[in-house]
Parts: structure tokens; C-alpha cells; sequence
């Protein structure tokens, strides 16, 4: 799927390897979008009626074609046993489950097979390696599992600057808000990323809606990614916002995007990383996202925009932070210097090479 964080930072680390002169071998379930040039790509006749099914036979699967195979290393980008190294981009499974369901779950199959395999991955007894992103995830799965500390190698993000500050120098904000009628005085509220549920665009239509008239009608949410928009189309037009909803779907021209928009707004309700945040950052944005996304942590630390406390989340305190950056020019002007700064002075690009390094570390071990 090439619109997801997580698999763009698996293609960018892929190329990097490619990049190396290594040879490179992928197993996946299905394949979305152009194939990668020097890699052999091999889709796996996964079967299975539910997500756990299809994990126990993506592994099976996956297990016969390795051992017939040469290989130096084994790594994963999905929770499964037997890796020497594992790329975290999910939350930890035990913990969320233990937030969202009652005891009982932990008597259904699918419980017990997803905790296995994290566990495969996190135990102490475990061999894998683990590549983190984000020093609180890190924190919850130790808490978890125990997890010896040599095992976890910390990762910069993987943005590209160049291309975001490209599109900012390039005149493209003039012309797509040209395309989009828009005027200097008209806001532009960004969101970037799909699963719409967890990425949290209801909460953001409510914030929108929740505008005094005079600002609501000069702001337009503009959201990117793939999903079902229907609901969220029918609770816009319920709030009477529907007309300043735009959806982009999946774009690979996120970098433009930016240059047009004011402010970048991920209020998500589960959030290990957020490349969407710092991306916001290197724009000159203000940001705004939920205290408990992974990268919220740069936001804090380069003074870039305001953090939603979401432990519990309430509602008000995101209609405020939307509404102090709507009404306040000067707030959002220090708030994107700060994060444009911030990006020119701290390693938020070199994730490719770093997780490289550690991966040949481990096929020489």
C-alpha cells in the first residue's frame, strides 16, 4: 500500500539496502503499486478468515520460503516470531487490548495468537533486535515484556526536507489555492494519513464546527489519506460544515499540500509515531496533535504548536487549541518558525541509513 507511513518507511529503508549493493528479497501478502526496482518481490498465498489466521500463515509461509533460501538476515515490518530484527511501527498489542476490551477477550484465539507473536518479538528470552521511532512506545512494550535495553536501537525519523521545502519554494501554495478558490484571508487545515478512526478526522470535524461563525467560515479542513469518508462526509453536514470538508484521498504530492496549507492538525487516538507531525514541523506549520502520538515529542521539544492532552481526551480541549490558532495570525507565524528551526537543527531525515547500519550489524553477527 504506498500511501501508509509505516510502508514508506519500508520502501525507503528497502532502497537504501538496494542502495548498498545488497540483495533483497520481500514477502508480503499482497502488493499495492508500482514494484521496486532491484528487489525480488514474492506475494505469499496467505490464507485465513480473520487477521490473526492470516499472521499464523504469512509466518508458515514465510518460515518454508526462508530456510529454502540464502540468506543473511531476516527482517520484519509486521509482529512475527523467529526475526533478528523487527521495525516497531505498532502499538503495543497487550496494552491496547487491555485498554479497549474486557478480561474476557483474553480468551479468544485471537488474543492468544497476537500475544504469542509479540511476544516472539519482545520477550526477554527473545533474539530479535528491535528498530523504535518513538522513546515512549519504547517505554510501554518494556513495561510490558521486560525487554533488555541492548535490544532496542533507537531510529531518527525519515522525512524528506528536501522535498516539503521544495514545494514550499516553488510557488505551488499560490497555485493550488488558486485551483481551490481560495483567497489570502481563507485558512487551510491539513490532515495527513488514513484509517480516518484512529487518525481522529471526527474529532477534527467537531473542532471545526465548533468555531465561532465568523472564523468557521474562513477555514476549510483538507484531509489526505484513504478510507471509507462517508460518515465523517454525513457528520459534517449534520454540523454544517460539509462544504469546507475536502478529501484528497491517497496523494503522492503531500510535499505541495503543505506549502498551501496554515496549519497541520493530528488529533489521532493511537499514534506510535506521526510522520505527518514533523512533516508539519519542516513546513513551517503550527501543529496541532494528541500529547500521546509518538512524535508529539518534537513538537514539545521545538516549541512548534500546541499539544492536545488525550489521558482522557476531551473534545473541548481540541475545539480550543483550534480555535486560538485560527483567531491568533501572530501565534501561528512564531509556532511555524519554531518547527521550521527546530527541523533545521535537529536529525529528522536519516532513518534509512541508520536502520541499514544496524540491520548489516546483525547479518555479520
Amino acid at each position: 500500500y504506498p500511501f501508509g507511513g509505516l510502508e514508506k518507511s519500508f520502501l525507503n529503508i528497502c532502497k537504501e539496502a538496494i542502495r548498498r549493493g545488497h540483495s533483497l528479497t520481500i514477502y508480503c501478502k499482497q502488493w499495492q503499486g508500482d514494484k521496486l526496482a532491484g528487489a525480488n518481490i514474492i506475494e505469499l498465498p496467505v490464507k485465513g478468515l480473520s487477521n490473526h489466521r492470516k499472521m499464523q500463515s504469512l509466518h508458515h509461509l514465510l518460515m518454508l520460503e526462508y530456510r529454502r533460501g540464502d540468506f543473511d538476515v531476516l527482517v520484519g515490518f509486521k509482529r512475527l516470531p523467529d526475526l533478528d530484527v523487527y521495525y516497531n511501527g505498532d502499538v503495543c498489542f497487550i496494552q491496547e487490548a487491555a485498554g479497549k476490551h474486557g478480561s474476557w477477550y483474553k480468551l479468544t484465539a485471537r488474543y492468544r495468537s497476537m500475544t504469542k507473536m509479540e511476544a516472539a518479538v519482545f520477550a526477554p528470552e527473545s533474539k530479535t533486535h528491535i528498530l523504535y521511532i518513538a522513546e515512549r512506545e519504547k517505554a510501554i512494550y518494556q513495561g510490558a515484556y521486560h525487554t533488555p535495553e541492548n535490544r532496542f536501537h533507537a531510529l531518527p525519523a525519515g522525512i524528506d526536507k528536501t522535498a516539503i521545502r521544495d514545494a514550499i519554494n516553488s510557488g505551488k501554495r499560490d497555485v493550488i489555492r488558486a485551483e481551490q478558490q481560495l483567497d489570502d484571508q481563507q485558512l487551510v487545515i491539513l490532515m495527513v494519513g488514513s484509517d480516518f478512526k484512529r487518525k481522529g478526522l471526527d474529532r477534527a470535524i467537531d473542532a471545526l464546527a465548533a468555531l465561532p461563525p465568523l472564523q468557521r467560515d474562513k477555514v476549510c479542513l483538507w484531509v489526505v489519506g484513504t478510507g471509507d469518508a462517508q460518515a465523517y462526509q454525513k457528520q459534517a453536514a449534520q454540523l454544517g460544515v460539509d462544504q469546507q470538508l475536502v478529501f484528497w484521498g491517497g496523494r503522492n504530492d503531500v510535499p505541495d499540500l503543505l506549502s498551501a496549507a496554515d496549519i497541520l492538525l493530528h488529533p489521532a487516538r493511537v499514534e506510535t509515531a506521526g510522520n505527518a507531525i514533523i512533516e508539519g514541523m519542516v513546513a513551517g506549520l503550527a501543529v496541532i496533535v494528541s500529547a500521546s502520538a509518538g512524535f508529539s515529542s518534537h513538537v514539545a521539544a521545538g516549541e512548534g504548536g500546541l499539544l492536545v492532552e488525550d489521558a482522557p481526551y476531551q473534545q473541548q480541549n481540541l475545539n480550543q487549541a483550534l480555535e486560538r490558532l485560527v483567531t491568533d495570525a501572530e501565534l501561528r507565524k512564531r509556532l511555524g518558525a519554531n518547527g521550521w528551526h527546530y527541523a533545521d537543527s535537529t536529525d529528522l531525515y536519516r532513518r534509512p541509513q541508520v536502520a541499514m547500519d544496524v540491520i548489516e550489524t546483525m547479518a555479520r553477527t
